[in-house]
């Protein structure tokens, strides 16, 4: 059976080794608090890691981690360390990489000729042709857009398809962050039109305009009006749930503690902790925590 991996622990998995060989002989208990998860996933996590290393993988080009006393150590880190050159396929598969990158970006981003370089170099050295092109279903001027908007706090009027409803409208929106989803793309804004927080697809997005910078005073009245305090317990997943709660998680807790947050939807709560599969605990307030319980349960039974 092949296991599934969160993003958050490849994430996490990612960061491991070079964590490991910064401090040799750290404990189990002092890695889950450094990656604010549990020793339960620090140990699935080790496993895991126990399983991989470089192409070959064998004993000899395997991770060797020991972690049966309770603190970890890295013995193989000097050969992990040393640059190995890439085969053919793995180069094609870099090169198609970027070049997807390259497409989902528009050429007036400073990372475009930086990505094309490096192309053009790659390419040169490996003898793989770089693909002509990629059909993307988003502008990559459209991200550019929604990028300046974030960065400069400026309103964006938007033409977006509902598809759902089968009607494009045009928005006026305050765009915050870009969210991915199910392999989708969001622009997560408050939508003025809607009075409310909203999540909207880039591919969807048929034309976006800039507009003048949100005015601070009339935003606040806005979240004051809409914004509600909600407290969650963590079980598991420490990283993805603070990420996307936006939880301040300075500091070591245990599975009782509680953490507040304030949120804007409580549709979007409620949608969210159920996908979650229990990795938080919506503790208060108690109308929300029935709702969700309440869906769950419908959920439970479509499988019974």
């Amino acid at each position: 059976m092949v296991k599934n991996f969160s993003q958050n622990q490849v994430e996490r998995l990612l960061d491991l080794v070079p964590y490991l060989t910064s401090k040799p002989g750290v404990s189990l208990e002092d890695i889950a608090a450094d990656f604010q998860t549990s020793k339960a996933s620090v140990i699935d996590d080790l496993n895991t890691l126990w399983m991989c290393g470089l192409p070959g993988y064998t004993p000899l080009e395997l991770i060797d981690l020991s972690f049966d006393t309770g603190f970890v150590s890295i013995r193989n880190a000097d050969v992990l360390s040393k640059p190995r050159k890439l085969t053919s396929l793995e180069l094609a598969t870099v090169i198609v990489g970027l070049s997807i990158l390259k497409e989902s970006i528009s050429s007036q981003s400073k990372h475009y000729q930086e990505i094309s370089d490096l192309l053009i170099r790659l390419s040169a050295t490996s003898n793989v042709p770089t693909p002509a092109s990629f059909d993307s279903k988003i502008d990559p001027d459209l991200r550019l857009i929604a990028e300046q908007a974030i960065r400069n706090h400026r309103k964006l009027s938007i033409s977006y398809f509902t598809y759902g409803k089968d009607v494009e409208s045009v928005r006026e929106i305050l765009p915050m962050s870009f969210q991915v989803m199910d392999f989708r793309e969001y622009l997560e804004s408050f939508c003025y039109k809607s009075n409310d927080y909203r999540m909207f697809r880039l591919d969807r997005i048929q034309s976006a305009k800039l507009l003048d910078v949100a005015k601070p005073d009339a935003l606040e009245d806005r979240e004051s009006a809409v914004m509600r305090h909600i407290f969650l317990r963590i079980l598991s997943d420490a990283r993805l749930v603070s990420e996307t709660f936006n939880l301040n998680m300075s500091r070591a807790f245990t599975p009782e503690d509680e953490f507040e947050t304030a949120v804007f939807n409580d549709e979007w709560v409620i949608r969210t902790v159920c996908s979650l599969k229990a990795s938080t605990i919506l503790t208060r307030p108690l109308d929300l925590r029935n709702q969700i319980k309440e869906r769950a349960e419908k959920a439970l039974e479509l499988y019974v």
